[in-house]
C-alpha cells in the first residue's frame, strides 16, 4: 500500500534520516557525511522500513570510510555530467552572455569528450585513460590537434571535473592532470616481443593468484584480450566492446586458412580486417571460456553466426572495461615506468606493436592503414623511419650490427628471430597451444614432405 502522507524517520541527527514521500512505496535515504554541506539523496530501494533502515547505515558507514579516503561519496557517469555541462555551455552561447570560446568548449565535449569517456564513472579518470585519449583523438582526425585546439579541450574537460566537484560526484585528489601534447607528436610507449612474452608469462601466474573467482576471471581474460590487439591492431575498448562471434568468419584459401573479422564499432563506424591464421587458438580459448560454446567446435561455433560477445568471462560477464586492469598488471609486473624512453604504456600500445611488426615485415602503409583502419598519413607519421633497407635486412634474418639510431630502434621491437614468429609466439605463450605446420601454412608442409620423401629415397 502506498504511503498517503509524507513521513520522516530520523536515525541520525543532522546526518541521517529516511523519507517516505506521499504516494510513494519506497523510502529515500537522506544522508550528510563530514565536512559535506549537502545532503546527498538515494533510494533505499525498498518499502520495508526495519530494511530500509540497515541500508541506510549501511550505505552511511560506507561514505564515511570513502570521504575518510579522500574519494568521492558518489559517482557519476561521464557522460551525464558532461551533457550539463554542454547545455550550460550552449544556453550562454545563445543569450550571449558567455564567453566566445564557450562555443569550443560544447563542441569538444559532444564530439570527442562524451564520445570517448562517456561511459566511464566520473570519479575513475585515470591518467592512462587520458593517454588513451589522446591517441584515439589523433586517429580520429588524422592528425595531432594544434596547441590551441587541446586547451580548448582541456579547459572543457576542466570545466565537466570542476562540476562534478561542485556535486560531490569527484574529489580534488581523483582530477587526473592534463597536458597539451601538440609539440610532441609520439607519445606512445613501445613494446618489444620479448617484453610482451615476459608479459604473459606474468599473466599466466597473476591470474591464477587472484583472490577470487571474479578477479581471477577477469585477468585470464586480460591476457587474451592483451595478445588479441597485438596479434590484430584493433582499436582497444572502441573497437572490441561490441565484437561478437557472429562478426568472425573463416575462409579457406589455397595455402591456409584466413580469419576475416568485421568490426561493428569503428571510428568511422564497421570495418573488415584480415587476421592470421596462428590466431586460431586464441579464439578457440575465448569459445572455451563461455559454458554455451564448450560443446561446440570453433568452426561450429562461428557458422552458428551467435549473438554473443567474443570478450567474456568464464561467469558470462561482460567486463566495462579492461583499462584499469591493465595498468594493474603492469604495475605489478614491474612495467608501469614505461619504455626504454620513459614513455607510459598503455593498451594502445599493443596497437602501435602490431604496427611496427607490420612494417618490419614487409607490409605497405597503404595495406596497414587499411588493415588498422587508420588514414596512410598517420602510418607514414610514425613509422616512417623504419626505412625499407632497414626492413629487407630484417627479412633477411640479420639485425643490424652497427650502433645507429636505425640499427638501436629495430633492436627495441625485435627478437633476433624472424619478425613472423611475433603472432605465433604470443597466442602459443597465452595458450599453450601452437598451431602446426599444416594449419600454419598448407603449401610449406607439402614442401617439406616432398624434400623428406627425397630424402629417404636417396637413402634406400
Amino acid at each position: 500500500m502506498r504511503a498517503t502522507a509524507e513521513s520522516t524517520v530520523v536515525l541520525r541527527p543532522q546526518e541521517l534520516r529516511l523519507k517516505r514521500r506521499a504516494n510513494s512505496d519506497a523510502w529515500q535515504i537522506h544522508y550528510k557525511i563530514g565536512s559535506h554541506k549537502k545532503w546527498f539523496r538515494v533510494s533505499s530501494k525498498t518499502k520495508d522500513l526495519k530494511e530500509a533502515k540497515q541500508v541506510a547505515e549501511d550505505l552511511f558507514h560506507e561514505a564515511r570510510v570513502l570521504d575518510k579516503r579522500g574519494l568521492s561519496i558518489i559517482s557519476k557517469k561521464f557522460k551525464a555530467v558532461a551533457e550539463t555541462v554542454s547545455n550550460r555551455f550552449k544556453e550562454q552561447v545563445k543569450a550571449k552572455t558567455g564567453k566566445k570560446s564557450f562555443a569550443d568548449y560544447f563542441r569538444a565535449i559532444d564530439n570527442y569528450l562524451i564520445p570517448f569517456f562517456g561511459n566511464h564513472n566520473i570519479d575513475n579518470i585515470t591518467p592512462a585513460l587520458i593517454a588513451e585519449f589522446h591517441q584515439w583523438r589523433t586517429e580520429q582526425v588524422g592528425y595531432e590537434l594544434k596547441a590551441s585546439t587541446q586547451n580548448n579541450h582541456n579547459a572543457a574537460l576542466n570545466s565537466v571535473f570542476d562540476y562534478a566537484i561542485e556535486k560531490g560526484w569527484m574529489t580534488h585528489s581523483q582530477r587526473p592532470s592534463l597536458k597539451n601534447t601538440g609539440e610532441a607528436t609520439s607519445a606512445r610507449g613501445i613494446f618489444s616481443t620479448d617484453e610482451l612474452i615476459e608479459l604473459q608469462k606474468f599473466i599466466q601466474k597473476w591470474s591464477a593468484n587472484g583472490r577470487s573467482s571474479i578477479t581471477r576471471n577477469l585477468r585470464e581474460l586480460l591476457g587474451l584480450y592483451v595478445t588479441f590487439i597485438a596479434c590484430t591492431g584493433v582499436r582497444p575498448g572502441t573497437e572490441t566492446k561490441e565484437l561478437k562471434w557472429k562478426h568472425i568468419q573463416f575462409i579457406q584459401k589455397p595455402n591456409m586458412r584466413i580469419i576475416h573479422i568485421t568490426l561493428p564499432q569503428g571510428k568511422r563506424g564497421s570495418r573488415e580486417l584480415v587476421a592470421r591464421n596462428e590466431l586460431w587458438p586464441l579464439l578457440d580459448k575465448l569459445r572455451d571460456l563461455q559454458d554455451e560454446f564448450k560443446r561446440m567446435t570453433l568452426e561450429e561455433l562461428v557458422a552458428s553466426k551467435s549473438n554473443k560477445h567474443l570478450f567474456r568471462t568464464r561467469d558470462g560477464k561482460i567486463p566495462y572495461n579492461l583499462v584499469n586492469a591493465f595498468g594493474d598488471c603492469l604495475r605489478e609486473a614491474g612495467m608501469d615506468k614505461g619504455d626504454k624512453d620513459g614513455r607510459p604504456r598503455s593498451l594502445y600500445s599493443l596497437r602501435h606493436y602490431y604496427a611496427t611488426q607490420r612494417v618490419l615485415e614487409g607490409m605497405s602503409f597503404g595495406l596497414l592503414a587499411k588493415q588498422m583502419g587508420t588514414s596512410i598519413l598517420m602510418i607514414e607519421r610514425h613509422y616512417s623511419h623504419l626505412k625499407p633497407l632497414m626492413v629487407a635486412e630484417q627479412l633477411a634474418g640479420d639485425i643490424p650490427s652497427d650502433k645507429t639510431a636505425e640499427a638501436e630502434e629495430i633492436r627495441r621491437y625485435m627478437n633476433p628471430s624472424p619478425v613472423r614468429a611475433d603472432v605465433m609466439n604470443l597466442v602459443g605463450i597465452t595458450t599453450g597451444v601452437y598451431l602446426p605446420l599444416v594449419e600454419q601454412n598448407l603449401r610449406a608442409t607439402k614442401e617439406l614432405k616432398e624434400e623428406l620423401n627425397k630424402a629417404l629415397i636417396s637413402t634406400d
